[in-house]
């Protein structure tokens, strides 16, 4: 049965907490009844030293299989999990949940592709400078959690964003990294041109649907943006090295409040035709629900291809898994997130930290969409970041995780 049924409907059949899993050995089996023709089959573990075992596997190389509750309906992998307390395993031949998920959800993606922005965007706007070879070796441990995607960092000026000023030190440490793509961010042809020299292959920019913003951020006008936008695509269509284009306050600005959505689709349209790859809608101060940000989609979605459409969402009032998750119900399969929930805006006062990648990577492994990362993996890069800058993890389901390996540990 899967998990969201049981919760829908409100019972849990008064089972005391416990491991369970739907491995075959041989511990007990038992047989709960269920409304109609359902039944749920749990494995009972009882030997301390089954559950050691069991919890090694989960706690790295299983991870995101056993995260893994229920299935699409063109997913063809097994059904075997590992779950927690009231967690039930998914039964894969459950005809009202195969009937559920085609109601709600037929429209998500089987694959979503996962763009950190944790060393960039989660770490310039912290106060002490971090290391150079911290922020390597972060990006590293990232790469190999399977993330295909990892924004380095940013050729901005060192006047405006110090923390960022070793940009071109971190791009030198990750030449020969193979397997993933590292953007850089670049405001004008002068950052473009350095991280050019720099061996970037691929680069960012970053015009704002507010006015305000875009002069606080960028010292011009949202047109002049956009000016600047076009001279640094063109520079880069000639050597074809992608663009990237960041909008930022889609849904809200700090300084003028609520964003129409026509105004980002004209933004969102102006990256378009000017040839950038990817088009990625920033809520950067997180002040958006499902409500705001399906009119704003909608409008972007007319005229931009879906295809082509990121989203990335601040989490300063918890509402980002929500919106991503309506995000990518309209198709959208590209999502920004930062391991650990690192992050915030220089210019925008109040905005907090990135969704955290550990909740993404979690949600969507819940949702049977595949993302090719090792959430177990992601977790160590999480834990190693956040032990150098002194604080606990911003993500729910790192701390909710870690706390439940550490009580295995002592079973």
């Amino acid at each position: 049965m899967a998990m969201h049924k049981i919760v829908q409907r409100g019972r849990f059949l008064n089972c005391p907490p416990q491991l369970i899993t739907a491995f075959s050995g041989s511990a007990a089996s038992h047989t709960f009844s269920s409304r109609g023709a359902e039944s749920l089959h749990i494995r009972e573990i009882t030997n301390t030293r089954e559950v050691r075992n069991e919890f090694d596997k989960y706690h790295i190389k299983g991870l995101s299989r056993c995260l893994n509750w229920t299935s699409r309906p063109n997913d063809s992998g097994y059904a075997s999990c590992y779950v927690v307390n009231r967690h039930f395993a998914s039964d894969h031949n459950d005809i009202c949940t195969k009937e559920f998920s085609s109601k709600l959800l037929k429209s998500i993606p089987d694959y979503v592709k996962i763009v950190e922005v944790g060393p960039r965007d989660g770490l310039q706007n912290e106060k002490a400078i971090i290391p150079t070879d911290v922020k390597v070796e972060l990006i590293k441990l990232l790469v190999s959690s399977g993330l295909s995607v990892v924004e380095a960092t940013s050729f901005v000026s060192p006047k405006w964003v110090p923390q960022l000023q070793d940009a071109k030190d971190v791009l030198a440490a990750i030449q020969n990294v193979e397997g993933t793509r590292f953007p850089v961010l670049t405001p004008n042809l002068k950052g473009f041109e350095a991280a050019v020299a720099a061996g970037a292959k691929e680069v960012a920019v970053f015009p704002a649907a507010s006015e305000s913003f875009s002069k606080a951020n960028l010292n011009c006008g949202i047109e002049d943006n956009l000016a600047r936008c076009r001279d640094l695509a063109s520079a880069a269509g000639s050597l074809s090295i992608p663009v990237r284009g960041y909008i930022s306050c889609v849904v809200g600005c700090p300084l003028e409040g609520n964003i129409a959505p026509a105004k980002v689709a004209y933004v969102a349209k102006s990256l378009y035709e000017m040839g950038c790859s990817e088009i990625s809608l920033g809520d950067t101060i997180g002040v958006g629900t499902p409500g705001t940000v399906i009119p704003m989609l909608e409008a972007v979605l007319h005229v931009v291809p879906t295809d082509m459409l990121a989203v990335h969402f601040h989490d300063t009032y918890g509402q980002a898994l929500s919106n991503i998750l309506i995000s990518i119900q309209t198709g959208i399969s590209t999502v920004d997130s930062s391991v650990s929930g690192l992050g915030g805006c220089p210019y925008a006062k109040g905005a907090t930290g990135n969704v955290a990648t550990e909740d993404v990577v979690y949600m969507l492994n819940g949702l049977g969409v595949k993302t090719n990362v090792d959430l177990g993996k992601l977790m160590l890069a999480g834990d190693f970041i956040c032990k150098h800058l002194g604080r606990v993890s911003g993500s729910k389901a790192a701390t909710a995780l870690s706390k439940v390996t550490t009580h295995a540990s002592k079973l």
